[in-house]
């Protein structure tokens, strides 16, 4: 970057008839001065990081070419066949575990819609010995009078 956010504070316009309002130019550059900070501490803050990871990987590396093998003297690495072949069958157990899942909530729903079933019967059988009730104590009521 050919610029920082101290060069965009400090940059000084000549005062013109007509010109640009000088209060709305400075604000906008104040705005756009901390944009350029911002994106500046970024930056350096991810290549910090990336430093870091950079290191790290060497420093496996150097682990890695140091550590022989011991189940197999010829240094064997692992491959990225090797790598993609135990992905497949983290994902096949996740799948299995997935559909297990399912079908045990499959069951639940089932087993539920069954007692809502069952619960409005209930509710249905219950209105109807409701009327009943209410239709015999409405009959004897009038026989009475």
């Amino acid at each position: 970057m050919r610029l920082n956010h101290l060069d965009i504070l400090e940059q000084c316009f000549r005062d013109k008839l007509r010109g640009y309002n000088k209060e709305d130019v400075d604000t906008f550059l104040h705005l756009i001065a901390d944009d350029f900070k911002e994106m500046g501490e970024e930056i350096e803050l991810l290549n910090k990081k990336l430093a870091k990871r950079d290191r790290t990987i060497a420093k496996l590396k150097q682990e890695a070419e140091a550590k022989p093998y011991a189940a197999n003297p010829e240094n064997l690495s692992i491959t990225p066949d090797m790598i993609k072949e135990k992905a497949k069958r983290i994902i096949n157990v996740a799948r299995e575990h997935a559909d297990q899942h399912k079908k045990k909530a499959e069951q639940e729903l089932s087993s539920l819609r069954n007692e809502i079933n069952k619960i409005k019967k209930e509710k249905k059988s219950l209105i109807e010995n409701i009327k009943l009730s209410a239709q015999k104590h409405l009959a004897q009521y009038k026989n009475e009078k």
